[in-house]
């Protein structure tokens, strides 16, 4: 919520420090004691209504300004809903057995089908990413996996025909497209820390080429196309479960 708060002032207008896990009186008071030096102000998430208090009162014998994220909106559920809120620190970090035992499944199903492996079974994945090298697909899948997603990820090259398994798939499958210039730099700095030589892996004619060889397949094959260029990991996972009408596991 902060983060979105600052995108509307300059870039460097202010310095963000995160204090975490303040549970007690004495970490507040030597927490609030550094951003009295730092010469700071205060946001904070607190639920609990007597920490709340405490914190403002704490905040003005200091002369810190202070701000509550949490309490107008937990003030507006209540009054509009007509449910009493229950502060309850336990519930934000609470993890359903059934739940967790889902998601390390999927990662590990996610791992055993990374880069072109497992793809005898690569049809019981919830979610196929396809694309040239250095499109993200490993990130993606690790990302997905983590909310419960069985993901495989296939790397695909213009000179080796894909693989049959995945060819075989019309459902579940996202193709994961790049701006050329962007993949050109990214597999130079790659070629790079490898201490490797410019070679075709990032000349611009052929990685352009890759590119509009790998979206006729996509099409050829109907599979839905995403641009990863200049785009979060997150992002791109909201968008292929979007697209292939999935629903959220969190």
């Amino acid at each position: 919520m902060l983060t979105a708060f600052l995108t509307q002032f300059p870039s460097d207008a202010f310095e963000l420090h995160r204090h975490h896990f303040i549970q007690n009186e004495q970490k507040l008071v030597r927490t609030l004691d550094e951003v009295t030096r730092a010469g700071g102000i205060v946001f904070h998430a607190v639920v609990h209504t007597n920490f709340k208090a405490l914190i403002e009162r704490r905040c003005r014998q200091l002369g810190i300004a202070c701000c509550d994220l949490t309490g107008q909106f937990v003030d507006f559920l209540a009054s509009s809903s007509g449910v009493a809120p229950q502060p309850d620190i336990s519930r934000l970090h609470h993890v359903h057995a059934a739940s967790y035992g889902v998601r390390i499944k999927a990662v590990e199903f996610t791992l055993e089908h990374d880069d072109g492996l497992g793809l005898d079974t690569i049809h019981k994945a919830d979610i196929v990413l396809a694309g040239v090298s250095r499109t993200s697909k490993t990130p993606t899948s690790i990302y997905l996996a983590q909310q419960g997603f069985r993901v495989a990820n296939v790397s695909l090259a213009i000179n080796i025909p894909p693989p049959a398994q995945l060819l075989k798939l019309r459902q579940n499958v996202v193709g994961l497209t790049i701006n050329a210039a962007q993949l050109v730099e990214i597999r130079t700095n790659r070629n790079a820390s490898w201490r490797m030589g410019d070679n075709s892996y990032n000349d611009p004619e052929h990685v352009n080429h890759e590119i509009l060889w790998c979206r006729r397949l996509f099409r050829d094959q109907g599979w839905p196309m995403i641009n990863v260029t200049d785009q979060a990991i997150e992002e791109t996972a909201v968008r292929c479960i979007d697209l292939l009408g999935l629903k959220s596991r969190q």
